[in-house]
């Protein structure tokens, strides 16, 4: 038996929602433990104490520094979890050039180094931490919770009309090429093509009379609901060929197939489990034309769509369900 979790982390975030929310919740209504969350700065030395495992999720901020030596001398057996290679953020935007400065960057390394366990998201981030910081590093995929998905309505589309969309955090430089392709294929299409966006949508496509543009939806499974139902043809996943971005989840796939979208990939080892081209997805090189010849052969190909559709709805049933991701958990928390 377990017993009792604080996770340590913040209670809205996205991360917590897919990494720890979902499982963890299905292992504490079978029996096995209890879990809560707080803040870091909520916690407090007393707290930590009556908990027998601490989680701490994405800390970076080097005030939570203290919860990490509290819970070393209250001999808690710790759990460090990370969705982003934090030590690799590039500095062109603000949070990297505060995620940059030596303050965060060493709570960073003190919690890869010192933490019992680091869980990871992806399988690169699982060498670079096993090979640089800690032997002591888990990955394993995260998981799509079927429960959320009821008998919903697929929203009815003018006919003809094609909706292609993205859903996710800023992206500004993985976005550059598809901008440009996607321009082209705007004007080459005229009408039929609608653009969609959830969370960001790149300022240069933003007053296009085809755009529409939503704020991303915090909770997770409104969100799911609301990707579901928006009907997709084609669902974008950009991204730079770079350290940061190789070390980040397969999450986007897993939204994609999950809600029957056929997804266009950066050709990324982010997606090597997961995409096989023109059968559980559509990858293209991270250049202009790359990105406007893929769009353009999915927009004129419906049945490569369906299948790609189809099949990766498949493999995300068999590799990324609940269940699968749940007895994951069960197993690292019983082998601390």
């Amino acid at each position: 038996m377990v017993g009792k979790i604080l996770i340590i982390g913040p209670e809205r975030s996205t991360s917590y929602q897919i990494i720890l929310l979902q499982p963890l919740r299905y292992l504490e209504e079978l029996g096995y433990f209890t879990f809560d969350i707080q803040s870091h700065k909520q916690a407090t030395k007393s707290t930590i104490s009556s908990y027998d495992i601490i989680i701490f999720l994405r800390s970076i901020e080097p005030d939570t520094l203290r919860c990490l030596e509290w819970a070393h001398l209250l001999g808690k057996k710790i759990i460090y979890v990370i969705d982003d290679h934090f030590l690799a953020i590039p500095t062109t935007t603000r949070i990297g050039q505060l995620y940059s400065q030596p303050s965060y960057q060493k709570t960073c390394t003190t919690f890869l180094e010192t933490a019992h366990v680091v869980k990871v998201e992806s399988p690169i981030m699982y060498e670079l931490i096993r090979q640089q910081f800690n032997p002591h590093v888990i990955y394993f995929p995260g998981c799509v919770d079927f429960s959320f998905f009821k008998p919903w309505n697929k929203r009815k589309k003018h006919e003809g009309q094609l909706v292609i969309g993205y859903e996710g955090a800023k992206k500004e430089s993985s976005f550059q090429p598809v901008i440009a392709a996607m321009k082209q294929i705007m004007m080459e299409y005229g009408d039929i093509i609608r653009l969609e966006f959830y969370g960001y949508c790149p300022a240069e496509l933003k007053d296009h009379p085809n755009v529409t543009h939503m704020e991303h939806n915090e909770d997770y499974g409104q969100f799911m609901k609301q990707l579901f139902q928006a009907n997709w043809d084609i669902g974008l996943a950009p991204m730079e060929d770079k350290l940061y971005y190789h070390c980040k989840s397969n999450v986007k796939f897993r939204d994609y197939a999950s809600c029957h979208i056929p997804g266009i990939y950066s050709l990324s080892p982010v997606y090597r489990e997961c995409v096989f081209h023109k059968q559980t997805g559509y990858f293209v090189p991270q250049t202009k034309q790359g990105w406007y010849l893929g769009i353009q052969e999915m927009i004129n190909n419906p049945q490569m769509r369906k299948s790609i559709s189809k099949r990766a709805l498949k493999v995300v049933k068999k590799h990324h369900t609940l269940k699968l991701c749940a007895a994951n958990w069960k197993k690292l928390l019983h082998d601390l």
